[in-house]
């Protein structure tokens, strides 16, 4: 089977607000997206009720469709010590429920919280303090038919699909799942093969990018070690039948995401735009 393609909006965070973002990428010929939440770029807590419904109306028109929202984890930490942490992270995660109900987006992609890199509390006090704050969001999500998805992010304080797979399987919701990001997979060193595997019951989105082992990055496909054909045949070993998502980060990301849908189409020829 070809995986439906989801386009990220990452590398126009600083160019564009997010119906500006939405006009270039339709004449890029790219209807499907996964938004990145920041302040400018496309925030919940503070974007304007015209631009909500007016993005709204595309959505419910046909015109687009916004697969994924990524809430990412730098302004935001659910495993914080902080109490006042947690709940602006859960005020923003809210918030992201809310627009992604209105829009129509199945998931929304979310770090399960970052320890210090230094003298770090323990796993167990970090498990508990993003438990506790994904078990006060999962109600809400349920609601609103829209899923979290945690993501195995290198700065996190669960990496590696074993990690997520415990969390997941400790809370055991339908509206928790993992999406897969096979880049920061590489980088931990581990192997997506293995994490395929171990996440096969819960991964309901992939992203792929391209990154080296010094340098953490999300580069277009082809410019740094992941194997690409050796992922695809782990998807569908696994039966995943879900979406995949380019995820590159590229001051030019155009040039950067027209070149990595090219290079898919030559692993997987029937994929779409």
């Amino acid at each position: 089977m070809a995986y439906p393609l989801v386009i990220n909006t990452f590398p126009f965070i600083w160019r564009y607000r997010i119906e500006e973002c939405l006009d270039h990428l339709a004449t890029q010929g790219y209807r499907r997206t996964e938004i990145i939440l920041t302040e400018p770029h496309c925030w919940p807590l503070t974007l304007p009720s015209d631009v909500r419904r007016r993005v709204a109306e595309r959505i419910h028109s046909g015109a687009i469709e916004i697969v994924a929202f990524n809430l990412g984890g730098f302004d935001n930490n659910l495993a914080s010590p902080a109490d006042e942490v947690r709940a602006l992270t859960i005020r923003s995660l809210s918030a992201a429920i809310d627009l992604a109900a209105e829009w129509r987006v199945k998931g929304i992609v979310i770090s399960p919280g970052a320890g210090r890199p230094l003298l770090p509390p323990s796993a167990e006090q970090l498990h508990g303090w993003s438990r506790a704050s994904l078990e006060v969001l999962l109600p809400r999500a349920k609601a609103a038919g829209v899923d979290l998805l945690l993501e195995n992010i290198p700065y996190s304080f669960l990496p590696t699909a074993a990690g997520l797979a415990g969390m997941v399987e400790a809370i055991n919701h339908p509206n928790l799942g993992i999406i897969y990001d096979v880049p920061n997979a590489v980088f931990v060193r581990e192997s997506p093969k293995e994490g395929f595997r171990r996440l096969k019951k819960h991964i309901r989105l992939v992203h792929f990018s391209d990154t080296g082992l010094d340098t953490w990055r999300h580069d277009r496909l082809g410019a740094g070690i992941v194997k690409f054909d050796e992922a695809l045949a782990c998807m569908r070993s696994i039966g995943y039948e879900g979406d995949l998502g380019l995820e590159i980060i590229d001051p030019d990301g155009d040039e950067a995401i027209a070149a990595s849908v090219a290079s898919l189409r030559k692993l997987d020829p029937a994929s779409p735009s």
